[in-house]
């Protein structure tokens, strides 16, 4: 085996200096694009007597979700664009809770246009990064990090529990006291942490294909016992006319032939659990999706971290779970916690790591892209884990607009 890799130097040495090469340039155009294109970090701010349900925040995703743009060849290669991709942050610490969305500068205008179409009494400001609040390098000296990212317990096709199952509806159609926000919970948590202690919560957002969708079909074929639909091709469409061709003269059976009944009907003898779980994953798919990163880091000095923190916020996580359908789960890999072979330096590098990647965003692309996993989630369950909650949120220190605006800036793009 050494022998032939020594004699054939000439053709694996040239492909393996050309993917170095390609590698490294890709990694150069684009991190010279994201340096053009700084960044920005907007803080939302709603009225105390808001009454919208999270429809209202599906219809901004809908919005982001047009921004996916792949570019063409010379862009991608020479110019470095990339999809872009948005953050959207809640924020816990001494003073109170604070919604925030990342992303690019030259989407400002787009998503204060989204934001402000169904909020307009919304007080929407740029701001600095709170995450400079601390130093570059995590102080380990002073601040103790716990954290993790989140995965899906099934494949993306099947959904998470939605604002849909809770009792969450506009004032029009039942009474406040009647509502059940799932983020009341996660709020409330948030709000009660005291000086010396954060919590971020972020959900990195980039607008998805259809390839999820795809994969979604098949399940759903798979589900509903009826094979999956192939793609058709000019050579599949001629094997079959031959075949058929075939049958016709030598008196063959039909390969056309159609399903035997028992395949036709196996569908309507699927029990109402099985028929729920084939409607809920159809209708899941029939959305659009979003490619998801989730982390979150709790923050805390020596002497005020509380590990009550981390099983609490697995606790708020859980009311999304179905047994039936999807939840939510730790990304082992990530998380900053083991149980073997040199576990205080494991578990130090794992906080740094989740920090650094906290910090710049990272998940889509280098430096934080190895580690860290990706699933889709629609845009229903997307606004049910992140949204602008209401008047049945009423944690004192989420942090509100006293009174409503008159109205959204003049200088809005139409």
């Amino acid at each position: 085996m050494a022998d032939i890799l020594l004699n054939s130097w000439f053709l694996w040495v040239p492909a393996g200096l050309f993917w170095i090469f390609w590698q490294a340039w890709t990694g150069y155009v684009r991190a010279r694009f994201m340096v053009n294109h700084p960044p920005i970090l907007l803080e939302i701010k709603v009225p105390r007597d808001i009454a919208k349900s999270p429809k209202a925040m599906e219809s901004i995703l809908a919005g982001i979700h047009g921004t996916r743009r792949l570019g063409n060849l010379v862009e991608r290669y020479w110019d470095g664009w990339i999809t872009g991709w948005f953050s959207l942050e809640i924020v816990g610490d001494e003073t109170g809770v604070h919604f925030y969305i990342w992303g690019q500068k030259f989407f400002k205008r787009m998503l204060e246009a989204q934001i402000y179409a169904q909020y307009p009494s919304a007080e929407i400001k740029e701001v600095e990064d709170y995450t400079k609040q601390l130093p570059d390098t995590f102080p380990e000296d002073e601040w103790k990090a716990w954290g993790s990212e989140f995965l899906l317990t099934k494949p993306d096709a099947y959904p998470i529990r939605t604002y849909e199952d809770f009792t969450l509806e506009d004032l029009s159609s039942k009474e406040e006291e009647r509502k059940v926000d799932p983020l009341s919970s996660l709020v409330e948590f948030f709000g009660a942490l005291g000086e010396g202690e954060k919590f971020w919560l972020q959900i990195l957002v980039e607008p998805a294909g259809d390839d999820w969708k795809k994969e979604g079909e098949k399940l759903a074929a798979k589900l509903a016992g009826r094979p999956a639909a192939s793609k058709a091709s000019v050579f599949g469409y001629l094997v079959d006319s031959v075949n058929e061709t075939l049958a016709l003269v030598f008196g063959l059976p039909s390969p056309a032939a159609p399903p035997k009944k028992e395949e036709q009907f196996l569908m309507f003898r699927l029990s109402p659990g099985e028929t729920d779980v084939l409607k809920a994953v159809e209708k899941n798919i029939a959305k659009l999706g979003f490619n998801i990163c989730m982390r979150w880091l709790y923050l805390a000095r020596h002497d005020k971290f509380n590990y009550v923190a981390v099983p609490g916020i697995m606790g708020i996580f859980k009311q999304f779970a179905s047994p039936s359908l999807n939840g939510f789960k730790l990304n082992s890999n990530v998380t900053t916690s083991v149980d073997y072979w040199f576990e205080k330096t494991r578990v130090r590098l794992r906080a740094i790591r989740l920090y650094n990647a906290y910090r710049l965003r990272s998940c889509f692309h280098p430096p934080y892209s190895g580690r860290s996993k990706t699933f889709v989630l629609n845009t229903t369950e997307l606004a049910t884990i992140y949204h602008f909650p209401g008047l049945v949120v009423g944690a004192p220190s989420f942090e509100r607009i006293e009174a409503k605006r008159g109205a959204p800036p003049a200088n809005l793009p139409v």
